[in-house]
């Protein structure tokens, strides 16, 4: 049971790789055509959020509040 999920981890990872990849390919095209845009377009508050969820979820999967069986 474990290796089937050590499996299907490395094929999401997999398949992740693999969109970063294409997205990557289709910016740098994307890119010659257009001027660079720099900046971050989110408001401070909803990264602000986003950083708390993120540490609540790396909290709960190392207590193992979240995740475990």
């Amino acid at each position: 049971m474990l290796f089937r999920l050590i499996l299907f981890v490395f094929l999401i990872v997999a398949l992740a790789l693999a969109i970063s990849a294409v997205t990557l390919m289709l910016r740098s095209f994307g890119a010659a055509t257009q001027a660079a845009t720099t900046g971050d377009k989110l408001p401070s508050s909803i990264r602000t959020v986003a950083y708390v969820l993120l540490v609540a979820l790396m909290l709960g999967v190392v207590t193992g509040w979240l995740g475990a069986v």
